[in-house]
Formats: C-alpha cells, structure tokens, sequence
C-alpha cells in the first residue's frame, strides 16, 4: 500500500473542482501533483493557489505517476477524458451526472473494467452525516419495508455550459434527479423499473428544463417522486436542499441533507444567507476516493451506481416528450 498518494485534477470547469481539491488539501498523504485545465487563466490560477503545476492539455498530466484524477469538465467530456485517463491505468472520479447517455456510460465502464482501474461517480450526498445515518436507520429495520419515498433537490440555477443542452446534456432534470435517484436505490437495494415524468421550462426563460418531476417504481415495488427543480430564486438563503421523506411499514423518516445550518444576516449589503455547518458530504467523498486510489477496492458510489442515476434522467426526458411511462435501461 502506497505512503503518498498522487492526485491530479482535470478541469475546473464544474464549480465542484474548488471544493474537491480543497478537501484533497485536508487529507494527510495526499500530493496535488497538477491541475490540467484547458482555460489558461484559469488553470494557473488554481495551480497557483494550491501550489502545483499547471497542464494545458489532461493528457500531458495523465503521462504523469498520478495515481488517480479528479474529473470536473462539462458533461459532456465526462466519457472521453475518462476513457483516456483508464487507458492510461489512472483510478477516475468524475462529477455527476456519469455520463449524458448509455452509450458513453458503457464506454467508461468497460474502459475502467479493461485497464483494471476503479471509476467513481462523485455522489457527495451519500457521504452526508444525515443520510448516513438515516440508511443504518433502515438498514437495522428501524422504519420496516420500505413502502414509498418523496425527495425534493432544489437550487438556484447555475449559468455557463449548464444551460447548453449539447455540453450538459439536459437541465434541472440531468443535473439533480442523478442526487436523489442514487440515494433511493441505495436506501431500496433495488433497481429502477419504469419512470414517468413532466418537465420543463417554467421559471427561468433559458431554453432549458429548470423544472421536474419525476415518478418512478422500482423492481420491488417502492414508488418514489424526485422534484428536481432549479428552484431557488437568485436571494434564496442557501443554495443546496436535498430533503427525503422514507415511508416504512413501522414508521418514517424524514431526512435534511442539510438541515445543520447558520443563518448569517449581513445588513449592510441586504443579504441573509444559510451557511452548512456540518459535513456536506465532499470531504467524505475524497477521502473515499483517495482510499480507493490507495487500497484498489470497489467504492462506495461506483460508475455503475453513475449510470444507473443517469438512467433514470435519461428515461425523464424520453417520458417528458411521450408523456407515457418508460422503462429504465437494464445491464
């Protein structure tokens, strides 16, 4: 088992590249060893601020000896860049969702599979204290069988390439049904059977789903709705909310990802904003990851766990346009 493990990140482009490679910076044998990223002030300015090199182009970083890469592009790039850091032996984190259809998600998985290297999908809320604890809940038969579940994933709408169908792959319903559709078959321990869904743009006048809601059964019976809004208007007081109601034959759970918060009331700029106190979840997701770059075990939140997330976005938007339940994609 190695004593130093090397780290690289490819891209800044998802804001969740700041907070990964902060919490890199936290864990004790971990060495930053470069940032690739093809927006060259951008780039630098990162490298500089965590002390590493800067790569204009990934795959000069993946000739590197870096053990493992953080990956933060579009979504769009998520299969190629990943394809090429398998190929070039290196372990994969890839921010959600996994993939923007089941063709490049089955490319990534049977890349990894091949070059024996673990790929994992950056689910940061199954490494959340409240949700945690709410799955040993379940686990030990606290709640009985589960019955059925409402979840609720709001936020305030981000800007850039998100809102480009071609570099995101879709709206509010991609980028935060994945959160909630991963968590609900963690908690069930089944698969996703048939989803049925209407959505649109109702808010915010982008050319882009910001709205949702997605209905779907699993294979043992358990229906779940997923809200995945970009709900929250621009002054809202915090911008994550991922909330679940557990309905079980002995009782419920109702669970707040982030329910452990510090309202901050600066009254000179007229702004009240709800800061997280407690774990968010991205520490527990790196030190998983650099755990797995360490020891080469299966993680907790693997691309297939990814893809089976992205599925049920992807059957979303086939049932928005038929208006009729869709089967999800089986392996």
């Amino acid at each position: 088992m190695k004593d130093k493990i090397k780290i690289g990140i490819i891209s800044f482009e998802h804001m969740h590249g700041l907070s990964y490679t902060n919490a890199l910076t936290a864990i004790d044998g971990v060495e930053i060893v470069g940032i690739a990223d093809d927006n060259e002030f951008r780039g630098t300015q990162m490298a500089s601020r965590f002390n590493t090199k800067h790569y204009n182009d990934y795959h000069d970083l993946l000739k590197t000896d870096v053990d493992g890469v953080i990956i933060c592009t579009n979504n769009k790039l998520h299969c190629q860049v990943s394809v090429d850091a398998a190929n070039a032996k290196k372990h994969i984190l890839v921010e959600k969702p996994f993939a923007i259809s089941a063709e490049d998600a089955q490319m990534m998985l049977e890349a990894a599979k091949k070059n024996d290297v673990k790929i994992m999908n950056a689910f940061p809320v199954r490494f959340n204290p409240n949700v945690i604890e709410a799955k040993r809940m379940i686990d030990n038969g606290e709640i009985g069988d589960i019955l059925c579940m409402t979840g609720i994933n709001h936020g305030k709408i981000p800007s850039g390439w998100f809102l480009d169908k071609n570099l995101s792959g879709g709206g509010g319903v991609m980028d935060h049904t994945v959160h909630l559709a991963d968590i609900m078959r963690w908690y069930t321990g089944s698969e996703f059977k048939s989803v049925y869904c209407e959505s649109g743009d109702l808010i915010h006048n982008k050319g882009i789903d910001d709205c949702g809601i997605v209905n779907a059964e699993f294979e043992n019976g358990v229906f779940v709705t997923i809200d995945c809004s970009w709900a929250h208007h621009s002054n809202y007081t915090i911008w994550p909310q991922v909330d679940l109601q557990i309905i079980g034959t002995k009782g419920a759970l109702d669970v707040k990802a982030f329910g452990q918060i510090e309202r901050v009331v600066d009254a000179q700029n007229n702004i009240i904003q709800d800061v997280v106190f407690s774990e968010d979840g991205d520490e527990g997701l790196i030190r998983e990851f650099v755990d797995v770059c360490k020891t080469g075990r299966e993680p907790n939140a693997s691309g297939y766990d990814g893809a089976r997330a992205m599925d049920v976005a992807i059957a979303a938007y086939e049932s928005t346009i038929t208006h009729k339940p869709v089967l999800v994609k089986t392996y």
